[in-house]
């Protein structure tokens, strides 16, 4: 696009002969001829800036979408980040990242309100660390350009008194619920139980598998998963994690060690101070239960289900 300095500089320096164009009319005695050299020098002039300011765009990348993106992530990568002095809530920036062909960043810039951009500073060190499976074209990998979102989060709410967790011991009965719920929308809804015993999983909506479906696990994983929650000091946590927002979806997390129970309601917890470390087990039951078996693809039946709710 041509500027209006571009014009004013062609308007000053270009010349024809000792005529400028800055003359609005021709000396006395001018011929015609005299008159169109200055507008010729002009569109000329115009011309070359136009194909100079071309010239000297930003390069175009291939634009991949959020849904692309997060499938090329490479841990560490977190999307939800505690930062000291943000308010409960939805607190969202949109990043466009300029990406490597070797998957490193190389560039971002941050969109959102004012309010939200003044933090980006002290975030954007870690964004700009992130690091990503190469983007491809036509099979090779390419400079390219992805969308990505992070959520600005109140400082976690860590445990205020401890409760002495139970000793789990070599022959120890665990027992591990995580309940997903339904929301507005298309979320999974389902139940897992993950035990000594086995693997239960009960599709509710919006999953492949509806209904209830088993499968066996050795129980020294699932001891050793036990062993992570008494590690995270889960038995001291918060019985309720909950935003005051509507239509989303709640999360029930619980452990049986040898009969002693704790439960943890998680809805959209991490808005309101819900340590990380409670997202990061329920993801570590789903992964021990190998749910996306059950979750991902979903058949016609499912779909028709999910949808009859909305």
């Amino acid at each position: 696009m041509l500027r209006k300095a571009d014009i004013s500089t062609c308007l000053r320096h270009c010349r024809i002969g000792h005529y400028t164009t800055q003359m609005p009319f021709p000396p006395q005695g001018a011929n015609i001829l005299g008159m169109v050299r200055p507008m010729i020098a002009l569109i000329g002039c115009m011309a070359g800036s136009f194909l100079w300011a071309s010239d000297h765009q930003s390069p175009h990348y291939p634009f991949f979408e959020y849904d692309t993106a997060r499938t090329h992530e490479i841990e560490p990568h977190r999307r939800t980040i505690p930062v000291n002095g943000v308010s409960e809530g939805f607190n969202q920036l949109r990043l466009t990242l300029t990406v490597s062909s070797a998957g490193e960043v190389i560039d971002v810039q941050a969109g959102g309100s004012p309010d939200l951009l003044k933090y980006w500073p002290q975030l954007q060190g870690e964004v700009r660390a992130w690091t990503f499976a190469p983007f491809k074209e036509h099979g090779k990998p390419v400079i390219a350009q992805a969308e990505e979102y992070i959520d600005l989060v109140p400082p976690e709410r860590l445990p205020k008194v401890h409760v002495a967790a139970p000793t789990i011991g070599p022959d120890s009965k665990i027992t591990i619920v995580l309940k997903r719920g339904a929301c507005y929308g298309t979320c999974p809804a389902y139940d897992v139980v993950v035990s000594t015993g086995g693997i239960e999983f009960d599709g509710k909506a919006c999953v492949s598998a509806l209904g209830k479906h088993t499968a066996s696990v050795d129980g020294n994983q699932v001891r050793k998963l036990a062993r992570k929650f008494v590690a995270a000091d889960f038995y001291s946590m918060d019985n309720e994690y909950e935003a005051t927002v509507t239509d989303m979806a709640a999360y029930e997390l619980s452990i049986s060690i040898n009969g002693q129970e704790k439960e943890v309601t998680d809805y959209v917890g991490r808005w309101v101070g819900m340590p990380s470390i409670i997202r990061e087990l329920e993801d570590d039951v789903d992964s021990l239960a190998q749910t996306k078996q059950w979750v991902q693809g979903q058949s016609l039946s499912a779909k028709r289900s999910c949808m009859a709710q909305h």
